[in-house]
Formats: structure tokens, sequence, C-alpha cells
């Protein structure tokens, strides 16, 4: 995919969480990596509000993920952006499935994110493909 203009990307960072899902699962599905920030110890997880577990924060391309670490007033300093093959992220969505961990899809500077189910974001990147194929 081409890089974003500034005025692209703001009007995407501006959508509601589940139109900023949708656009998620057909950049990634388009470019087969998803993004996050990562340390020594893994990648970056986010506390999920009312709930007593995480969920792996995820991105459709650095520029989000960059845009996240920097709002964060240096909180996330310690991290660096990082790509994962999607098929990979597959096998790390089985395992949040058993683990009980969520997927904070496309969080915002504010934090605002689409926390789904491991299984559901499989579920619609396996209908993405579907959907190139016919």
């Amino acid at each position: 995919m081409p890089p974003l203009t500034k005025k692209e990307f703001d009007e995407i960072l501006a959508r509601k969480p589940e139109s900023r899902y949708k656009y998620f699962i057909r950049a990634v599905a388009a470019e087969e990596e998803v993004w996050g920030l990562a340390d020594e110890e893994g990648w970056l997880m986010l506390e999920v509000d009312g709930e007593n577990q995480d969920a792996l924060a995820v991105f459709p391309n650095p520029e989000f993920v960059t845009a996240f670490q920097q709002a964060g007033d240096g909180a996330f300093d310690e991290y660096h952006v990082e790509a994962l093959d999607l098929f990979e992220f597959f096998e790390w969505l089985d395992d949040f499935q058993t683990e009980n961990i969520k997927v904070a899809v496309f969080p915002t500077p504010n934090f605002q994110s689409a926390v789904m189910k491991p299984e559901v974001v499989k579920a619609d990147f396996e209908a993405e493909f579907d959907k190139e194929v016919e």
C-alpha cells in the first residue's frame, strides 16, 4: 500500500473503533504484516478497562504505532516498532484463545481501540481472504 497522506492518516485515526478495526483487517490482509510495540520481554499488552485481562496492542502499519508511542509521554520509550508476519500472528491468536488474552486492535493515541476476542479477529481475516479469492 502507498504511504498515507497526513489528511488520510488523521481521517483514519478519527474513525470510531469499529471502523478502524475494519481498516485494520483490510490493510493487514493486503500487506500480510501486523505491527506493534515490543521490548526485550515481548509485545506491548494493554489492560482492558473493567476486565481483569490484558490485550495485545496491534496496528495496521508502523506510522500508527509511532503516533501511539509518541503520545505516551515517555511511557513507551523502551519499546520499538516491530512487524510480525500475519501467519505467525495467527499462531499467536490460537495461543491467546487458550490463555484468555484479547486483542486491542488499532489503539489511538488516547487509547481507544476495538478490543476483540482472538477467534473473532482470525475469523475476520479468513473472511477477508475469502473475498480476495472471489
